[in-house]
């Protein structure tokens, strides 16, 4: 392996050694708070902090003569070669106080442990790679989490991203459902969503994507900017999208142009509620799948194409499903295995109503 691959890890193990101690003192300003919180932004310098900062509690636990015998240890070792050799630590010369719930008593003593200690993590030992997270909700779940980097995630209920963040760039990709990301500002790694294919990037801003089974990916900015692309035709078409704008992508008309649209309703699952304006029966029914454990479908797929508008509460899933009914002129008919909705109408007349009114509360 290249010595200078280890380079980067080496700087952030000595910077994390200064954080460490620095944040030990009762007398931090706000504006090296600040520097900290900037510096924990990059990934690697997260880790390398959490390594150095777990080997200092342990080393807090060791008695005396342990500590004694690893400092005669440590004085009779032959010098280590340059390639293994570890950053020297000087241990502090007042005594420091610790954030832990243990109390450690020894800090002189565990940054001697950890001088000795610190070889190990500087050893090569092949190139390392970007772990990936993964997160999921169930049915009916609602999840906020917050990313290594700073920014929000939230996930709609029966939804699944997988996170992966590299030095040069943040990708996240939608596997399933529906979420909302709250975006940490960082220009140099672009902050990048992947819903089957469509490419949402953007740099710091607020915004959702869905996808629709196989067929539709939408995408709607709550605040900022978003670059969203898509390959079609033998190319690969971007819109930009502002604050209160959507862009859908579809299998039969690929990626649209941005549209108006209300933000806040489109987005209203977040608060336990469903808004739609036009919205089409295929895509509602998607959204009730992910709050009911009795799968629902349409017996006629041609239902699928008619307009709701309206508003429901999440919570009440059998009053969402009675009330989209009742709206669309459609029979409910329930049994242990699904829910099925069909046309109240003689099976040879077509279905082609309008855009139906406001479910439970107008929007």
């Amino acid at each position: 392996m290249n010595p200078t691959s280890t380079e980067p890890r080496k700087t952030a193990l000595r910077e994390a050694g200064h954080w460490l101690l620095r944040m030990q003192e009762e007398d931090v300003p706000s504006t090296e708070l600040e520097a900290w919180c900037d510096w924990m932004a990059s990934p690697a310098n997260a880790a390398a902090f959490d390594d150095l900062a777990a080997l200092w509690e342990a080393a807090g636990t060791l008695d005396s003569d342990t500590v004694l015998r690893a400092r005669a240890a440590r004085s009779v070792q032959p010098a280590a070669s340059p390639s293994r050799s570890a950053p020297s630590v000087t241990a502090p010369a007042r005594p420091l106080r610790r954030r832990s719930r243990r109390g450690w008593a020894w800090a002189s003593a565990a940054c001697v442990a950890l001088a000795v200690t610190l070889a190990w993590f500087l050893i090569p030992r092949g190139a390392p790679e970007d772990p990936s997270q993964s997160f999921a909700t169930g049915i009916g779940e609602r999840r906020q989490i917050t990313l290594a980097d700073g920014s929000i995630l939230e996930l709609d209920a029966a939804s699944e991203v997988s996170v992966r963040y590299h030095p040069d760039r943040r990708d996240i990709e939608l596997r399933n459902g529906r979420a909302y990301f709250q975006v940490a500002h960082a220009p140099d790694r672009p902050f990048v969503v992947d819903a089957k294919g469509v490419l949402s990037q953007a740099l710091g801003t607020r915004f959702s994507v869905a996808e629709h089974g196989d067929r539709e990916v939408t995408v709607v900015v709550d605040e900022g900017r978003v670059q969203v692309s898509a390959a079609g035709d033998g190319h690969v078409r971007r819109y930009l999208a502002t604050g209160n704008q959507r862009i859908r992508y579809s299998l039969a008309n690929g990626l649209q142009p941005p549209q108006a649209v209300n933000a806040p309703l489109a987005t209203a699952w977040r608060q336990g509620a469903v808004v739609y304006q036009g919205e089409p029966l295929d895509s509602v029914i998607t959204d009730l799948n992910r709050y009911s454990r009795v799968p629902i479908r349409l017996q006629d797929p041609a239902l699928g194409q008619l307009k709701v508008t309206g508003r429901w509460e999440v919570a009440s899933i059998d009053r969402w499903i009675d009330g989209l009914a009742k709206a669309l002129h459609l029979d409910v008919r329930r049994s242990e295995g699904e829910i099925l909705l069909s046309s109240d109408e003689p099976q040879n007349n077509p279905v082609k109503r309008p855009a139906v009114p406001p479910g439970d509360g107008a929007p």
